[in-house]
């Protein structure tokens, strides 16, 4: 016979797109990253396009534990005052 452990915590991480209408703003992304970083997800991928010279679409892949993580990370995002809408997309 061979001996065999199994890990006691395994994590089943995902990935989530999000899709974010900001106010443009100095600083919003280094905000959002903040936010997110605070609720210990990573960000995989990030960009931008400009809607108008007042708002900005910001899309992000995030690395999330599960749906109640993701539901967290939402929360927080729309703490931040410049966060004008969240939608999870996908």
């Amino acid at each position: 016979w061979i001996e065999v452990e199994w890990e006691q915590h395994t994590s089943v991480d995902f990935t989530a797109e999000l899709r974010l209408d900001v106010t443009n703003k100095r600083g919003v992304l280094a905000t959002i990253a903040a936010a997110i970083s605070a609720t210990d997800s990573n960000i995989e991928t990030i960009n931008t396009s400009e809607r108008d010279g007042n708002a900005t679409t910001v899309h992000l892949l995030l690395d999330v534990h599960d749906r109640s993580h993701l539901a967290r990370v939402i929360r927080q995002l729309r703490t931040v005052p410049e966060v004008l809408k969240v939608a999870r997309r996908g």
